[in-house]
């Protein structure tokens, strides 16, 4: 009868030590999951820094052709060519093609719309076009009513 309860105790310790194996695996897993998204997260992290200097390289490069040009007095400037070189910078260079995508629907025939038309009519997932009308909003281009989430162009920029 002793040996029946010890065999018993051995068996349930063997149950336990089974158990907290089984959870120490699935502790491993966690840990092993969590460090390969953050490693993820620092890949992505150097890469957004990494756009953001080549941005600011860019940006200082273009700030000081501009100064240049604005001190002489014979060049004559095509808006027009100046509007592409922005959309082009602002598309592939600072991955703002949401801001204008939503800026030209807003120039056309609303110049108000939700945010749900804006983010349909786009092609953009809605909390990017949510962050898109958080600045042009902060930057004075648009304003947004959170209560019917419309957003209405402030001023023309172009015709």
């Amino acid at each position: 009868m002793v040996d029946a309860k010890i065999e018993g105790a051995i068996k349930d310790i063997q149950d336990y030590i089974n158990e907290l194996e089984t959870k120490i695996a699935k502790n491993e897993q966690d840990v092993a999951n969590a460090k390969e998204k953050a490693s993820k997260l620092a890949s992505e992290k150097t890469s957004a820094a990494a756009k953001l200097k080549k941005m600011e390289d860019e940006m200082s490069e273009l700030s000081s052709v501009y100064e240049e040009l604005k001190g002489r007095k014979d060049v004559e400037i095509d808006i027009q060519e100046v509007m592409k070189l922005y959309v082009i910078l602002t598309e592939q260079v600072l991955d703002g093609s949401s801001h204008i995508k939503l800026l030209t629907l807003l120039h056309g025939a609303k110049p108000n719309m939700t945010k749900n038309d804006l983010s349909k009519a786009t092609g953009i997932q809605p909390a990017a076009t949510l962050r898109a009308i958080f600045d042009l909003r902060n930057n004075g281009l648009v304003t947004y009513n959170e209560e019917n989430e419309t957003v209405k162009l402030v001023r023309r920029l172009f015709e």
